[in-house]
């Protein structure tokens, strides 16, 4: 075996082991989004909840934005802790933080480029879990992901 292999051998295998040992964030879901970039002018849609510490939680949905073919929107909703907390257990039951670090971009014209973010608040410490992709080989987890937060938010788009 030469020695180029045995050096893209390790780096999977440390791959492997990195994603097996994420746990699960700990502490308050203070912020979730999804975000879909389409390119070629598509412009860009996101949704997000915001459950600041000291705040009411909220919803932003924004679509169109910098689309060359529609207005965009942007409204603003509020919710419940209730509803936050619903959204922290189907991220968890979801395992989605082990997507944390996913990056995955293809060489193609046109598409969307797709993400997903996260942040919990534990004892002043701030954990993010961040993912985005471009293109058609992606983990089937990711886009499992994606359409789970997307189905949450659906009530307010």
């Amino acid at each position: 075996m030469n020695i180029g292999r045995i050096v893209v051998l390790i780096g999977v295998l440390m791959m492997a082991m990195n994603s097996c040992s994420q746990e699960a964030p700990k502490g308050k879901l203070i912020y979730c989004s999804y975000s879909k970039n389409g390119h070629a002018g598509l412009g860009k849609d996101y949704c997000a909840l915001i459950a600041d510490e000291g705040k009411e939680p909220q919803i932003v949905v924004s679509l169109y934005n910098d689309c060359h073919y529609r207005e965009a929107v942007k409204k603003t909703f509020p919710v419940t802790t209730a509803e936050v907390e619903k959204l922290q257990q189907i991220l968890e039951n979801g395992q989605v933080y082990k997507l944390n670090g996913y990056h995955h971009d293809e060489a193609l014209e046109g598409g969307a480029t797709y993400r997903i973010y996260q942040e919990y608040l534990s004892d002043g410490n701030v954990t993010k879990v961040d993912a985005d992709w471009f293109g058609h080989n992606i983990k089937p987890e990711a886009a499992a992901a994606y359409a789970t937060i997307k189905r949450f938010f659906a009530p307010w788009r």
